[in-house]
């Protein structure tokens, strides 16, 4: 009887020593060294266990961060955002501040969904670049952060000029013109920029607007002299000369 109360004992000792949770270090090192090995799942579950029990710890800010880290690794863009969200609103204390407006930026630039439709996860990221670069000059992730905003630029040019395309296809060339003019003031630093200047030439060529055809396929040459369209812009560009002297004919 004594050998199994002893045992009993023992076994009594040994469980309550198994339920013993562990603290908020060791935890966090826990949390770390499943991440590293991409366990992001397991991650999750001990850093919601963290902020449950120690929501005062000194690392709070830090577990926050790497939750919304493995949201992002695991493709849960939007959940990511929200965890980054929450460092920026609740710890604004934080050195992680600059790093989470970047991933929370990152990951709605990731969940923005091709370009023909709608945008607004790409606005809602383009505007996070622009508050990271602006508030957090000098930063590690500083280039990363030029390179995606110049992303957000391309994609929502690229969605006007296919507009833009469109009204020209369909011959409404006074809308196609509308939309060249939104990425030559807007976007005039993306790769749409040259072909949206041909564009509204082009569209002032058809409309038999001769002087600004001119003016706009001359500015189109100046831009971009070895581009794309020059030769079809010089063509176009001598043709409306020639149709807008004294004896112009009606039809282009």
């Amino acid at each position: 009887m004594l050998a199994v109360g002893s045992l009993c004992l023992l076994s009594g000792c040994m469980k309550q020593g198994a339920l013993q949770p562990l603290g908020p270090e060791d935890s966090w090192q826990k949390a770390r060294n499943l991440f590293e090995r991409g366990r992001y799942y397991r991650v999750q579950e001990t850093l919601r266990d963290i902020v449950l029990n120690y929501p005062g710890s000194a690392m709070i800010d830090s577990v926050q961060f790497l939750l919304g880290r493995c949201s992002f690794e695991m493709g849960d863009y939007l959940s990511a955002a929200d965890e980054f969200q929450r460092v920026v609103e609740k710890y604004a204390y934080s050195k992680l501040v600059g790093d989470a407006i970047f991933y929370a930026a990152r990951s709605l630039y990731e969940e923005a969904p091709a370009y023909p439709l709608d945008q607004d996860y790409t606005n809602r990221a383009l505007q996070g670049f622009q508050r990271f670069l602006e508030d957090h000059p000098g930063h590690a992730l500083t280039d990363s952060g030029y390179h995606y905003l110049g992303l957000c630029r391309e994609k929502l040019a690229r969605k006007e000029y296919a507009a833009a395309v469109l009204y020209r296809d369909l011959g409404e060339y006074a809308s196609a013109v509308l939309y060249a003019d939104v990425i030559l003031d807007n976007y005039y630093d993306t790769s749409l920029a040259g072909p949206a200047q041909f564009l509204k030439g082009r569209s002032f060529f058809a409309l038999r607007d001769w002087p600004r055809a001119q003016k706009e396929l001359q500015t189109y040459l100046d831009k971009y002299p070895d581009g794309r369209f020059a030769v079809r812009a010089r063509q176009m560009l001598s043709q409306a000369a020639e149709r807008s002297g004294p004896t112009a004919l009606s039809k282009p």
